[in-house]
């Protein structure tokens, strides 16, 4: 169990793991797009507002440039009538400034447009956005802008950094490796609870399992080497004397009739002892046959309506001559209106009554009572059955094991007449009936089994 708990563990923890990465994935594609459309809606906010300014504004002062620069990570080139605006930066590019800026006015006259070369058609010119590859795997977004004005021609130049995947998502890519460590070990926690929990009731009926083969082949065991040890006797009896079959007088001898005689009772009853342990043997395999067939759900009731009036006198007057074998008084309490008819098998109720009945008056001491009695609820779908005794009671911290198969007290043990699968039985001809069966104190002493069934069970 301990391997397959582990198995599973892992399997759980894999599976959900592995779909955990392929959301954070998936998360990760999408926050690289959402940042490559922010750097993008930036460049093109700060283009507005810097060219809108160069447009607007005669002049542009260099300490402007500079935090604009340092801000938004732009190299900004100006010329006017060719001659370029004094200005060396703010901040070193990996690729050297000029020549970022010789590519971006070259992709920029590809589109048409000249720094030094008033516009055609129009008295600006703009060029769309372009993309300009650095020497050292440095990449850019760039725009150009010429202006035509009464002095000349004035030009502007912005190209704006575009951070590299690994540095813009360096925190995002730490915090999501932080978040899948964490989420997978908490995956193996949850896992190995949740598996544990899983198999609980595997693991119990496993070991119930094993108690029960182990409790059988307690049971089974005792009558075996009771037979076998009565076969070895009946396997060595002795043989008649070969006297007899000589031609010889015989006279008869007392003490050899004697002798026979008591051959013949001692294997008479070494006959009766091995019908009784057969018996025994047949007994408990029927018990043994009967839950296996509950457990596996194979078993069916043979429903009928029952009078429970007339059941219950059936049952009485069976166990009465029983009961006063062991001078115990047997009481049959019924209430003074009819109980009503159910639906249920009378077999399999009577069998439930006497397993009931025969659990009180092992239990029972000579002088002592038992009651059967019965009523029914004011609604009528309800019938409430019970089987009192007066005996030595149940301990409460014994209660919750007494419908568990082959329980006994120890010093039931040496009974032969009961296996400890009365009351498992029980239980499961009134699960079978859709009811519940309980033990409970009797006042004065005793115990008190309690079985409601219903009365609308479907036929």
């Amino acid at each position: 169990m301990k391997t397959l708990r582990t198995r599973l563990t892992w399997l759980y923890t894999v599976t959900t793991g592995a779909i955990l990465l392929l959301v954070m994935a998936i998360f990760f594609l999408f926050s690289l797009r959402d940042i490559q459309k922010t750097r993008l809606e930036q460049f093109q906010v700060v283009w507005n507002s810097l060219s809108s300014q160069f447009i607007s504004s005669n002049a542009l002062s260099q300490g402007f440039l500079a935090q604009t620069e340092a801000d938004y990570r732009l190299v900004i080139h100006i010329r006017e009538n060719g001659i370029p605006f004094l200005y060396r930066g703010s901040w070193q590019t990996d690729t050297d400034r000029q020549i970022l800026i010789a590519k971006a006015l070259a992709l920029a006259e590809a589109q048409g447009v000249f720094m030094d070369k008033a516009p055609v058609s129009s008295t600006v010119s703009v060029t769309s956005l372009m993309t300009v590859e650095g020497d050292h795997k440095d990449r850019y977004y760039a725009m150009v802008l010429s202006m035509d004005t009464k002095s000349g021609v004035k030009s502007l130049c912005a190209v704006s950094l575009i951070p590299p995947v690994r540095e813009s998502l360096r925190e995002t890519l730490l915090l999501l490796c932080l978040l899948a460590v964490s989420g997978v070990a908490c995956l193996w926690l949850i896992s190995w609870k949740f598996v544990g929990w899983s198999l609980k009731p595997v693991e119990e009926s496993q070991k119930k399992q094993a108690q029960f083969i182990a409790s059988a082949s307690h049971e089974l065991r005792s009558p075996l080497a009771v037979l076998r040890a009565a076969a070895a006797a009946l396997s060595h009896e002795p043989q008649t004397d070969i006297s007899a079959h000589s031609g010889a007088p015989t006279h008869p001898d007392p003490q050899t009739h004697t002798d026979s005689r008591c051959e013949g009772q001692e294997k008479d009853a070494l006959l009766s002892l091995i019908d009784s342990e057969c018996a025994r043997m047949s007994r408990l395999v029927d018990d043994m046959l009967f839950l296996a067939s509950a457990d596996a759900r194979s078993w069916s009731l043979r429903l009928e309506t029952v009078d429970m009036d007339t059941l219950l006198i059936e049952v009485y007057e069976s166990c009465q001559p029983l009961c006063h074998e062991k001078s115990v008084s047997l009481r049959l309490e019924l209430p003074s209106r009819p109980l009503p008819r159910i639906a249920a098998d009378p077999q399999r109720i009577r069998q439930l009554l006497l397993i009931l009945l025969d659990n009180a008056r092992t239990y029972t001491p000579a002088g002592r009572s038992i009651s059967i009695r019965a009523r029914a609820a004011s609604s009528g779908n309800i019938i409430t059955l019970e089987v009192a005794d007066q005996g030595c009671g149940i301990p409460d911290h014994i209660k919750p094991c007494i419908f568990d198969r082959f329980y006994q007290a120890d010093r039931s043990r040496s009974d032969k007449q009961h296996f400890g699968l009365g009351l498992s039985i029980a239980k499961e001809l009134v699960r079978l009936h859709g009811g519940t069966i309980r033990a409970a104190d009797e006042p004065g002493g005793g115990t008190c089994f309690s079985v409601t069934l219903p009365a609308s069970l479907r036929l």
